[in-house]
Protein backbone atom coordinates (compact mmCIF):
# COMPACT_ATOMS: atom_id res chain seq x y z
CA UNK A 1 0.00 0.00 0.00
CA UNK A 2 0.80 3.82 -0.63
CA UNK A 3 0.40 7.15 0.09
CA UNK A 4 -0.92 7.86 -3.80
CA UNK A 5 -3.42 4.97 -3.69
CA UNK A 6 -5.26 6.00 -1.15
CA UNK A 7 -5.65 9.78 -2.64
CA UNK A 8 -9.67 10.14 -3.77
CA UNK A 9 -10.27 11.15 -7.50
CA UNK A 10 -12.31 14.06 -6.50
CA UNK A 11 -11.36 14.95 -3.04
CA UNK A 12 -8.17 16.92 -4.03
CA UNK A 13 -9.16 20.87 -3.31
CA UNK A 14 -6.46 23.27 -4.62
CA UNK A 15 -7.79 26.06 -3.69
CA UNK A 16 -9.99 26.71 -1.18
CA UNK A 17 -11.67 30.02 -0.23
CA UNK A 18 -13.32 29.00 3.09
CA UNK A 19 -12.27 30.94 6.53
CA UNK A 20 -12.45 28.24 9.44
CA UNK A 21 -10.99 24.82 10.20
CA UNK A 22 -14.48 23.51 10.10
CA UNK A 23 -15.85 25.02 6.89
CA UNK A 24 -12.69 23.08 4.97
CA UNK A 25 -13.34 20.20 7.12
CA UNK A 26 -16.79 19.99 5.54
CA UNK A 27 -15.60 21.22 1.90
CA UNK A 28 -13.14 18.30 2.31
CA UNK A 29 -16.19 15.61 3.44
CA UNK A 30 -18.55 16.88 0.70
CA UNK A 31 -15.73 16.43 -1.70
CA UNK A 32 -15.53 12.88 -0.50
CA UNK A 33 -19.62 12.50 -0.56
CA UNK A 34 -19.84 13.64 -4.11
CA UNK A 35 -17.12 10.80 -5.25
CA UNK A 36 -19.28 8.56 -3.96
CA UNK A 37 -16.88 7.24 -1.22
CA UNK A 38 -18.89 7.55 2.12
CA UNK A 39 -21.86 6.40 3.28
CA UNK A 40 -23.14 8.68 5.85
CA UNK A 41 -21.16 12.29 5.45
CA UNK A 42 -22.68 14.12 8.03
CA UNK A 43 -21.57 11.51 10.55
CA UNK A 44 -17.79 11.42 9.48
CA UNK A 45 -18.09 15.06 9.61
CA UNK A 46 -19.45 14.91 13.16
CA UNK A 47 -16.19 12.41 13.86
CA UNK A 48 -13.74 14.53 12.50
CA UNK A 49 -14.90 18.01 14.47
CA UNK A 50 -15.14 15.87 17.77
CA UNK A 51 -11.49 14.98 17.19
CA UNK A 52 -10.22 18.30 16.35
CA UNK A 53 -12.30 19.26 19.42
CA UNK A 54 -10.24 17.38 21.43
CA UNK A 55 -7.02 17.97 20.10
CA UNK A 56 -5.73 20.09 17.14
CA UNK A 57 -4.35 17.97 14.45
CA UNK A 58 -2.41 21.02 13.02
CA UNK A 59 1.16 19.80 13.53
CA UNK A 60 3.11 22.54 12.13
CA UNK A 61 4.94 24.31 9.28
CA UNK A 62 1.60 24.84 7.50
CA UNK A 63 0.36 21.12 7.74
CA UNK A 64 -3.12 19.98 9.41
CA UNK A 65 -3.88 16.03 9.11
CA UNK A 66 -7.39 15.99 10.56
CA UNK A 67 -7.84 11.99 11.41
CA UNK A 68 -10.61 9.60 12.26
CA UNK A 69 -11.99 5.69 12.00
CA UNK A 70 -15.48 5.41 10.83
CA UNK A 71 -18.22 2.81 10.27
CA UNK A 72 -18.79 5.61 6.53
CA UNK A 73 -16.28 4.39 4.67
CA UNK A 74 -14.62 0.50 4.01
CA UNK A 75 -10.92 1.19 2.90
CA UNK A 76 -8.25 4.42 4.13
CA UNK A 77 -9.18 7.29 2.21
CA UNK A 78 -6.98 10.49 1.71
CA UNK A 79 -8.45 14.11 0.67
CA UNK A 80 -6.50 16.90 0.30
CA UNK A 81 -6.85 20.61 0.16
CA UNK A 82 -5.20 23.43 -0.31
CA UNK A 83 -5.70 27.03 1.18
CA UNK A 84 -3.21 29.86 -0.28
CA UNK A 85 -4.20 32.51 2.55
CA UNK A 86 -3.99 29.98 5.15
CA UNK A 87 -6.70 28.60 8.06
CA UNK A 88 -6.42 29.24 11.54
CA UNK A 89 -5.76 25.66 13.30
CA UNK A 90 -4.60 25.73 16.00
CA UNK A 91 -1.86 24.41 15.15
CA UNK A 92 1.35 23.78 18.04
CA UNK A 93 3.33 26.48 16.20
CA UNK A 94 0.51 28.84 15.81
CA UNK A 95 0.81 29.31 12.22
CA UNK A 96 -1.85 29.04 9.97
CA UNK A 97 -2.54 26.01 7.58
CA UNK A 98 -2.08 25.70 4.14
CA UNK A 99 -2.00 22.02 3.53
CA UNK A 100 -4.79 20.06 4.52
CA UNK A 101 -4.68 16.05 4.45
CA UNK A 102 -7.77 14.48 5.53
CA UNK A 103 -7.27 10.63 6.55
CA UNK A 104 -10.17 8.16 7.09
CA UNK A 105 -9.59 4.88 7.93
CA UNK A 106 -12.59 1.93 8.54
CA UNK A 107 -13.85 0.50 12.07
CA UNK A 108 -11.00 -1.40 13.82
CA UNK A 109 -8.47 0.25 11.51
CA UNK A 110 -6.36 2.15 14.05
CA UNK A 111 -3.30 0.59 14.01
CA UNK A 112 -3.15 1.10 9.73
CA UNK A 113 -4.22 4.79 10.25
CA UNK A 114 -0.71 5.47 12.76
CA UNK A 115 1.15 3.63 10.00
CA UNK A 116 -0.48 6.16 7.30
CA UNK A 117 0.38 9.22 9.58
CA UNK A 118 4.01 7.87 9.80
CA UNK A 119 4.25 7.38 6.33
CA UNK A 120 2.86 11.28 5.91
CA UNK A 121 5.21 12.59 8.31
CA UNK A 122 8.38 10.84 6.68
CA UNK A 123 6.96 12.82 3.43
CA UNK A 124 6.64 15.94 4.78
CA UNK A 125 10.08 15.81 6.25
CA UNK A 126 11.72 14.91 2.21
CA UNK A 127 13.35 18.10 1.42
CA UNK A 128 11.24 20.38 -0.99
CA UNK A 129 7.53 18.53 -1.04
CA UNK A 130 5.63 20.93 0.98
CA UNK A 131 6.83 23.69 -0.88
CA UNK A 132 6.19 22.19 -4.07
CA UNK A 133 3.05 21.55 -3.22
CA UNK A 134 2.49 25.45 -3.20
CA UNK A 135 3.47 25.47 -6.81
CA UNK A 136 0.88 22.73 -8.23
CA UNK A 137 -1.98 23.34 -10.62
CA UNK A 138 -3.90 20.35 -10.63
CA UNK A 139 -5.20 17.31 -9.00
CA UNK A 140 -3.58 15.06 -11.04
CA UNK A 141 -0.36 17.05 -10.65
CA UNK A 142 -1.11 16.34 -7.40
CA UNK A 143 -0.99 13.07 -7.37
CA UNK A 144 1.92 12.40 -8.94
CA UNK A 145 4.27 14.62 -6.47
CA UNK A 146 2.83 12.40 -3.57
CA UNK A 147 3.41 8.96 -5.79
CA UNK A 148 7.08 10.46 -7.12
CA UNK A 149 8.10 11.58 -3.78
CA UNK A 150 6.88 8.83 -1.68
CA UNK A 151 8.73 6.25 -4.32
CA UNK A 152 12.02 5.90 -1.77
CA UNK A 153 9.77 5.65 0.98
CA UNK A 154 8.56 1.76 0.11
CA UNK A 155 5.15 0.27 1.31
CA UNK A 156 3.44 0.95 4.20
CA UNK A 157 3.91 -1.92 6.63
CA UNK A 158 0.74 -4.17 7.54
CA UNK A 159 -0.01 -3.85 10.94
CA UNK A 160 1.11 -6.36 13.62
CA UNK A 161 -2.30 -7.57 14.91
CA UNK A 162 -3.83 -7.50 11.22
CA UNK A 163 -4.39 -10.81 10.13
CA UNK A 164 -3.08 -12.50 6.66
CA UNK A 165 -5.38 -14.08 4.59
CA UNK A 166 -6.00 -17.13 2.44
CA UNK A 167 -8.97 -16.81 0.09
CA UNK A 168 -10.02 -20.04 -1.68
CA UNK A 169 -12.50 -19.23 -4.34
CA UNK A 170 -12.05 -16.76 -7.20
CA UNK A 171 -15.45 -16.00 -8.28
CA UNK A 172 -17.66 -12.98 -7.81
CA UNK A 173 -17.34 -13.23 -4.05
CA UNK A 174 -13.61 -14.47 -3.92
CA UNK A 175 -12.30 -11.72 -6.20
CA UNK A 176 -14.57 -9.13 -3.92
CA UNK A 177 -12.74 -10.55 -0.92
CA UNK A 178 -9.37 -10.90 -1.79
CA UNK A 179 -9.34 -7.24 -3.32
CA UNK A 180 -11.24 -5.79 -0.41
CA UNK A 181 -9.04 -7.29 2.20
CA UNK A 182 -5.89 -6.37 -0.51
CA UNK A 183 -6.69 -2.80 -0.39
CA UNK A 184 -7.27 -2.44 3.82
CA UNK A 185 -3.75 -3.63 4.02
CA UNK A 186 -3.92 -7.46 4.73
CA UNK A 187 -1.15 -9.60 3.05
CA UNK A 188 -3.87 -12.08 0.52
CA UNK A 189 -2.78 -15.07 -0.91
CA UNK A 190 -5.32 -16.32 -3.82
CA UNK A 191 -6.27 -19.87 -4.22
CA UNK A 192 -8.83 -21.20 -6.72
CA UNK A 193 -8.95 -24.90 -7.36
CA UNK A 194 -8.30 -24.59 -11.50
CA UNK A 195 -6.20 -21.91 -13.65
CA UNK A 196 -8.52 -20.25 -15.55
CA UNK A 197 -9.89 -17.61 -13.55
CA UNK A 198 -6.43 -16.85 -11.97
CA UNK A 199 -4.61 -16.18 -15.24
CA UNK A 200 -6.18 -12.79 -15.38
CA UNK A 201 -4.99 -11.69 -11.40
CA UNK A 202 -1.15 -13.20 -12.03
CA UNK A 203 -0.75 -11.23 -15.29
CA UNK A 204 -1.77 -8.08 -13.24
CA UNK A 205 -0.45 -8.45 -10.03
CA UNK A 206 -4.20 -7.91 -8.93
CA UNK A 207 -7.24 -7.22 -8.49
CA UNK A 208 -9.32 -3.91 -10.02
CA UNK A 209 -12.06 -2.90 -7.61
CA UNK A 210 -14.77 -0.64 -8.34
CA UNK A 211 -18.31 0.38 -6.30
CA UNK A 212 -18.35 0.47 -2.62
CA UNK A 213 -14.65 -0.65 -2.61
CA UNK A 214 -12.34 1.13 -5.40
CA UNK A 215 -8.80 0.59 -6.55
CA UNK A 216 -6.24 -1.43 -7.45
CA UNK A 217 -5.82 -4.08 -5.06
CA UNK A 218 -2.25 -5.86 -5.23
CA UNK A 219 -1.91 -9.70 -4.21
CA UNK A 220 1.03 -11.81 -2.47
CA UNK A 221 0.80 -15.49 -3.86
CA UNK A 222 -1.95 -16.40 -7.03
CA UNK A 223 -2.20 -20.26 -6.73
CA UNK A 224 -3.40 -23.28 -7.68
CA UNK A 225 -1.37 -25.33 -5.29
CA UNK A 226 -3.61 -25.40 -1.69
CA UNK A 227 0.04 -26.04 0.23
CA UNK A 228 1.14 -22.84 -1.18
CA UNK A 229 -1.97 -21.10 -0.19
CA UNK A 230 -2.27 -21.74 3.10
CA UNK A 231 1.54 -21.24 4.02
CA UNK A 232 1.72 -18.95 7.19
CA UNK A 233 -2.20 -17.35 6.83
CA UNK A 234 -3.95 -17.18 10.00
CA UNK A 235 -7.40 -16.79 7.87
CA UNK A 236 -9.08 -18.95 4.93
CA UNK A 237 -11.90 -18.15 3.86
CA UNK A 238 -13.45 -20.02 1.30
CA UNK A 239 -15.52 -17.94 -0.78
CA UNK A 240 -17.36 -21.26 -3.52
CA UNK A 241 -20.92 -22.43 -4.52
CA UNK A 242 -21.77 -25.04 -1.58
CA UNK A 243 -21.35 -27.39 -3.53
CA UNK A 244 -17.90 -27.65 -3.80
CA UNK A 245 -17.10 -27.42 0.29
CA UNK A 246 -16.48 -31.01 0.30
CA UNK A 247 -14.20 -31.25 -2.14
CA UNK A 248 -12.81 -27.68 -1.00
CA UNK A 249 -11.84 -29.66 2.03
CA UNK A 250 -10.38 -32.71 0.85
CA UNK A 251 -7.92 -30.00 -0.85
CA UNK A 252 -7.15 -27.77 2.70
CA UNK A 253 -7.75 -30.27 5.19
CA UNK A 254 -4.14 -32.06 5.02
CA UNK A 255 -2.38 -28.58 4.85
CA UNK A 256 -4.17 -26.83 7.77
CA UNK A 257 -2.03 -25.81 10.74
CA UNK A 258 -2.83 -25.01 14.14
CA UNK A 259 -4.97 -22.36 15.01
CA UNK A 260 -6.18 -21.38 11.27
CA UNK A 261 -9.50 -19.71 11.42
CA UNK A 262 -11.87 -21.16 8.29
CA UNK A 263 -14.81 -19.02 6.97
CA UNK A 264 -17.23 -20.68 4.72
CA UNK A 265 -18.62 -17.76 2.95
CA UNK A 266 -21.26 -18.51 3.13
CA UNK A 267 -22.04 -21.89 4.55
CA UNK A 268 -25.72 -22.65 2.44
CA UNK A 269 -27.25 -24.81 4.82
CA UNK A 270 -25.21 -27.41 6.93
CA UNK A 271 -21.75 -26.17 5.44
CA UNK A 272 -20.16 -26.02 8.18
CA UNK A 273 -21.36 -29.89 9.21
CA UNK A 274 -20.41 -30.97 5.78
CA UNK A 275 -16.59 -29.73 6.30
CA UNK A 276 -15.99 -30.62 9.63
CA UNK A 277 -17.58 -34.18 8.72
CA UNK A 278 -15.02 -34.55 5.98
CA UNK A 279 -12.13 -33.22 8.01
CA UNK A 280 -13.16 -35.89 10.48
CA UNK A 281 -12.73 -38.62 7.96
CA UNK A 282 -9.56 -37.32 6.55
CA UNK A 283 -8.28 -37.23 10.29
CA UNK A 284 -7.04 -33.82 10.73
CA UNK A 285 -5.14 -33.65 13.64
CA UNK A 286 -4.33 -30.09 13.84
CA UNK A 287 -6.58 -27.70 15.98
CA UNK A 288 -8.21 -25.64 13.44
CA UNK A 289 -11.48 -23.42 14.16
CA UNK A 290 -14.61 -23.14 11.59
CA UNK A 291 -16.78 -21.05 10.85
CA UNK A 292 -19.67 -20.42 8.60
CA UNK A 293 -21.35 -16.91 7.76
CA UNK A 294 -24.87 -16.92 7.14
CA UNK A 295 -24.41 -15.00 4.16
CA UNK A 296 -22.06 -13.01 1.86
CA UNK A 297 -21.13 -10.18 2.71
CA UNK A 298 -21.05 -8.35 -1.05
CA UNK A 299 -23.63 -7.68 -3.33
CA UNK A 300 -21.25 -7.87 -6.41
CA UNK A 301 -20.22 -9.36 -9.82
CA UNK A 302 -17.01 -10.36 -11.99
CA UNK A 303 -16.99 -7.58 -14.75
CA UNK A 304 -14.23 -8.40 -16.62
CA UNK A 305 -11.34 -11.41 -16.23
CA UNK A 306 -9.60 -9.82 -12.98
CA UNK A 307 -12.05 -7.11 -12.52
CA UNK A 308 -14.97 -6.89 -9.69
CA UNK A 309 -17.25 -4.20 -8.83
CA UNK A 310 -19.09 -4.25 -5.07
CA UNK A 311 -22.26 -3.10 -5.45
CA UNK A 312 -23.12 -3.14 -1.92
CA UNK A 313 -21.41 -4.45 1.54
CA UNK A 314 -24.34 -5.71 4.02
CA UNK A 315 -24.24 -3.84 7.17
CA UNK A 316 -24.29 -7.19 9.47
CA UNK A 317 -23.75 -10.37 8.84
CA UNK A 318 -23.96 -13.24 11.26
CA UNK A 319 -21.18 -16.09 11.94
CA UNK A 320 -21.07 -18.82 13.91
CA UNK A 321 -18.64 -21.77 14.69
CA UNK A 322 -18.80 -25.59 15.01
CA UNK A 323 -19.08 -26.45 17.69
CA UNK A 324 -20.79 -23.13 19.20
CA UNK A 325 -17.90 -22.00 21.70
CA UNK A 326 -15.47 -21.24 19.43
CA UNK A 327 -17.22 -18.15 18.40
CA UNK A 328 -15.17 -15.58 20.86
CA UNK A 329 -11.82 -16.53 19.34
CA UNK A 330 -13.26 -16.71 15.41
CA UNK A 331 -15.02 -13.31 16.08
CA UNK A 332 -11.82 -11.58 17.24
CA UNK A 333 -9.91 -12.69 14.09
CA UNK A 334 -12.55 -11.82 11.25
CA UNK A 335 -13.27 -8.52 13.16
CA UNK A 336 -9.83 -7.20 12.80
CA UNK A 337 -10.63 -6.83 9.07
CA UNK A 338 -13.88 -6.86 8.85
CA UNK A 339 -16.45 -5.74 11.48
CA UNK A 340 -19.27 -6.76 9.29
CA UNK A 341 -19.71 -9.67 10.94
CA UNK A 342 -21.59 -10.18 14.33
CA UNK A 343 -22.29 -13.51 16.38
CA UNK A 344 -24.90 -15.80 15.22
CA UNK A 345 -25.71 -18.25 18.05
CA UNK A 346 -24.80 -21.44 16.79
CA UNK A 347 -24.45 -23.18 12.70
CA UNK A 348 -28.22 -23.93 12.45
CA UNK A 349 -28.88 -20.50 13.15
CA UNK A 350 -27.28 -19.31 10.52
CA UNK A 351 -27.59 -22.45 8.07
CA UNK A 352 -31.28 -21.84 8.97
CA UNK A 353 -31.39 -18.14 7.85
CA UNK A 354 -29.47 -18.66 4.87
CA UNK A 355 -31.59 -16.45 3.16
CA UNK A 356 -30.42 -17.55 -0.51
CA UNK A 357 -32.97 -20.54 -0.31
CA UNK A 358 -35.79 -17.80 -0.57
CA UNK A 359 -34.63 -15.52 -2.63
CA UNK A 360 -32.89 -17.31 -5.38
CA UNK A 361 -34.51 -20.75 -6.71
CA UNK A 362 -37.88 -19.86 -6.32
CA UNK A 363 -36.95 -16.14 -8.42
CA UNK A 364 -35.29 -18.29 -11.05
CA UNK A 365 -38.11 -20.74 -11.92
CA UNK A 366 -41.08 -18.34 -11.94
CA UNK A 367 -38.80 -15.95 -13.91
CA UNK A 368 -37.81 -18.57 -16.43
CA UNK A 369 -39.57 -17.60 -19.60
CA UNK A 370 -37.72 -14.11 -18.84
CA UNK A 371 -34.31 -15.17 -18.55
CA UNK A 372 -34.24 -17.41 -21.72
CA UNK A 373 -35.58 -14.93 -23.93
CA UNK A 374 -33.35 -12.20 -22.95
CA UNK A 375 -30.61 -14.02 -21.69
CA UNK A 376 -31.23 -12.04 -17.86
CA UNK A 377 -31.43 -8.76 -19.39
CA UNK A 378 -33.57 -7.31 -15.87
CA UNK A 379 -32.79 -6.63 -13.10
CA UNK A 380 -32.80 -9.92 -10.93
CA UNK A 381 -34.32 -8.66 -7.47
CA UNK A 382 -36.37 -5.77 -8.44
CA UNK A 383 -38.02 -6.13 -11.73
CA UNK A 384 -38.10 -10.16 -11.55
CA UNK A 385 -39.87 -9.80 -7.88
CA UNK A 386 -43.54 -8.81 -8.79
CA UNK A 387 -46.02 -8.71 -5.91
CA UNK A 388 -47.72 -12.72 -6.74
CA UNK A 389 -44.25 -13.65 -7.10
CA UNK A 390 -43.14 -12.25 -3.64
CA UNK A 391 -46.13 -13.73 -2.57
CA UNK A 392 -45.24 -17.16 -3.35
CA UNK A 393 -41.41 -15.87 -1.72
CA UNK A 394 -43.11 -15.34 1.58
CA UNK A 395 -45.15 -18.80 1.49
CA UNK A 396 -41.81 -20.50 1.47
CA UNK A 397 -40.11 -18.02 3.29
CA UNK A 398 -42.23 -19.35 6.52
CA UNK A 399 -41.69 -22.90 5.86
CA UNK A 400 -37.89 -22.24 6.00
CA UNK A 401 -39.11 -20.29 9.58
CA UNK A 402 -41.66 -23.43 10.84
CA UNK A 403 -38.79 -25.74 10.05
CA UNK A 404 -36.27 -23.54 12.29
CA UNK A 405 -39.02 -23.14 14.86
CA UNK A 406 -39.22 -27.28 14.90
CA UNK A 407 -35.76 -27.31 16.32
CA UNK A 408 -35.86 -24.50 18.70
CA UNK A 409 -34.31 -21.98 16.85
CA UNK A 410 -35.63 -18.09 15.78
CA UNK A 411 -34.87 -16.91 12.85
CA UNK A 412 -35.21 -13.79 10.62
CA UNK A 413 -38.28 -13.30 8.44
CA UNK A 414 -36.66 -12.31 4.82
CA UNK A 415 -38.08 -9.27 5.55
CA UNK A 416 -36.85 -8.63 8.80
CA UNK A 417 -33.10 -10.04 7.22
CA UNK A 418 -33.68 -7.18 4.69
CA UNK A 419 -34.13 -4.22 7.10
CA UNK A 420 -30.92 -5.99 9.07
CA UNK A 421 -28.34 -6.73 5.90
CA UNK A 422 -29.40 -3.65 3.85
CA UNK A 423 -31.32 -1.24 6.65
CA UNK A 424 -34.68 -1.32 3.84
CA UNK A 425 -38.25 -1.68 5.41
CA UNK A 426 -41.54 -1.96 3.53
CA UNK A 427 -45.01 -3.61 4.85
CA UNK A 428 -44.65 -6.74 3.05
CA UNK A 429 -41.66 -8.78 0.94
CA UNK A 430 -42.23 -6.92 -2.24
CA UNK A 431 -42.35 -3.16 -1.08
CA UNK A 432 -38.89 -3.99 1.09
CA UNK A 433 -37.05 -5.52 -2.01
CA UNK A 434 -38.24 -2.91 -4.06
CA UNK A 435 -36.65 -0.21 -1.86
CA UNK A 436 -33.25 -1.97 -1.53
CA UNK A 437 -30.96 0.32 -3.49
CA UNK A 438 -28.27 -2.32 -3.48
CA UNK A 439 -30.33 -4.60 -5.41
CA UNK A 440 -30.12 -1.88 -8.47
CA UNK A 441 -27.93 -3.34 -11.44
CA UNK A 442 -28.09 -6.55 -10.71
CA UNK A 443 -29.08 -8.42 -13.53
CA UNK A 444 -31.11 -11.85 -13.67
CA UNK A 445 -28.75 -15.14 -14.85
CA UNK A 446 -28.56 -15.38 -18.55
CA UNK A 447 -29.37 -19.09 -18.43
CA UNK A 448 -31.40 -21.25 -16.17
CA UNK A 449 -27.89 -23.34 -15.74
CA UNK A 450 -26.79 -20.94 -13.22
CA UNK A 451 -25.79 -21.35 -9.38
CA UNK A 452 -29.15 -20.52 -8.26
CA UNK A 453 -30.51 -23.57 -9.03
CA UNK A 454 -27.61 -25.55 -9.03
CA UNK A 455 -26.19 -24.52 -6.08
CA UNK A 456 -29.09 -23.20 -4.04
CA UNK A 457 -31.20 -25.91 -4.43
CA UNK A 458 -29.11 -28.64 -3.27
CA UNK A 459 -27.19 -27.09 -0.42
CA UNK A 460 -30.43 -24.47 0.69
CA UNK A 461 -33.39 -26.23 -0.23
CA UNK A 462 -32.62 -29.74 0.00
CA UNK A 463 -31.72 -29.80 3.83
CA UNK A 464 -34.68 -27.60 4.42
CA UNK A 465 -36.72 -30.68 2.81
CA UNK A 466 -35.09 -33.38 4.13
CA UNK A 467 -35.12 -31.26 8.05
CA UNK A 468 -38.60 -31.21 7.88
CA UNK A 469 -39.23 -34.56 6.64
CA UNK A 470 -37.05 -35.36 9.71
CA UNK A 471 -38.59 -33.20 12.29
CA UNK A 472 -42.21 -33.84 10.76
CA UNK A 473 -42.76 -30.42 9.66
CA UNK A 474 -44.91 -29.90 6.60
CA UNK A 475 -43.02 -28.21 3.73
CA UNK A 476 -44.63 -28.18 0.68
CA UNK A 477 -43.53 -25.04 -1.20
CA UNK A 478 -40.23 -25.80 -1.12
CA UNK A 479 -40.39 -29.19 -2.09
CA UNK A 480 -42.65 -27.83 -4.92
CA UNK A 481 -39.73 -25.82 -5.91
CA UNK A 482 -37.28 -28.42 -5.38
CA UNK A 483 -38.89 -30.92 -8.52
CA UNK A 484 -39.18 -28.36 -10.86
CA UNK A 485 -35.72 -27.65 -10.68
CA UNK A 486 -34.97 -31.42 -10.75
CA UNK A 487 -37.32 -31.53 -14.08
CA UNK A 488 -35.49 -28.33 -15.14
CA UNK A 489 -32.12 -29.80 -15.23
CA UNK A 490 -32.86 -33.66 -15.19
CA UNK A 491 -31.30 -34.18 -11.92
CA UNK A 492 -33.05 -35.31 -8.71
CA UNK A 493 -31.95 -32.94 -6.56
CA UNK A 494 -33.52 -35.07 -3.35
CA UNK A 495 -30.96 -37.59 -4.05
CA UNK A 496 -27.69 -35.76 -4.74
CA UNK A 497 -28.12 -32.62 -1.91
CA UNK A 498 -27.04 -32.34 1.60
CA UNK A 499 -29.70 -34.81 3.29
CA UNK A 500 -29.65 -35.30 7.07
CA UNK A 501 -27.73 -38.35 6.40
CA UNK A 502 -24.98 -36.36 4.81
CA UNK A 503 -25.03 -33.79 7.35
CA UNK A 504 -24.27 -36.21 9.98
CA UNK A 505 -27.94 -35.87 11.49
CA UNK A 506 -29.93 -38.66 10.63
CA UNK A 507 -31.49 -40.71 13.55
CA UNK A 508 -30.59 -37.88 16.19
CA UNK A 509 -33.39 -36.25 17.71
CA UNK A 510 -33.37 -32.72 18.59
CA UNK A 511 -31.82 -32.82 21.36
CA UNK A 512 -29.25 -34.44 20.65
CA UNK A 513 -28.37 -32.16 17.41
CA UNK A 514 -28.56 -29.31 19.27
CA UNK A 515 -25.90 -30.93 21.40
CA UNK A 516 -23.91 -31.86 18.54
CA UNK A 517 -23.70 -28.06 17.58
CA UNK A 518 -23.14 -26.53 20.59
CA UNK A 519 -20.11 -28.64 21.89
CA UNK A 520 -19.55 -31.06 18.82
CA UNK A 521 -20.86 -34.14 20.93
CA UNK A 522 -22.71 -36.89 19.80
CA UNK A 523 -24.49 -38.73 22.97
Amino acid sequence: MRLHEMIVEGAVLMDISVQTKDEALKEMVDALSRAGRLSHPEVVLQNVLARERTQSTGIGEGVGIPHTCTASVHQPLIAYARSRKGIEFQSIDGRPVNHIFLILGRVNGEALQLKILGHLAHLFHIPGFLEGLCRLENPDSFVTSVRECEAGLGEIETPKDMPSVCVAGAGNGGLALAGHLALIGCRVHLFNRSEGRLTAVRMAGGIQVTGEVNGFAKLGIVTTDAREALSGVDLVMVVIPATGHRDMARLLGPHLTDGQVVVLNPGGTGGALEFADVLHQLKVGVYYFLAEAETLIYACRVTNPGQVRIFRIKNAVPVATFPAYHIPDVLETLRKVLPYFITGDNVLKTSLSNISAVFHPALTIMNAAWIEGSKGDFEFYLEGASPSIAKVLEVLDAERIRVAEALGVRVLTAREWLYQAYGVAGDNLYEAMQANDGYRGIKAPNTLDYRFITEDVPTSLVPLASLGEHLGVAVPTIKTIIHLSSVLHGVNYMMTGRTVERLGLSGLNVRQIRRLVEDGKRE
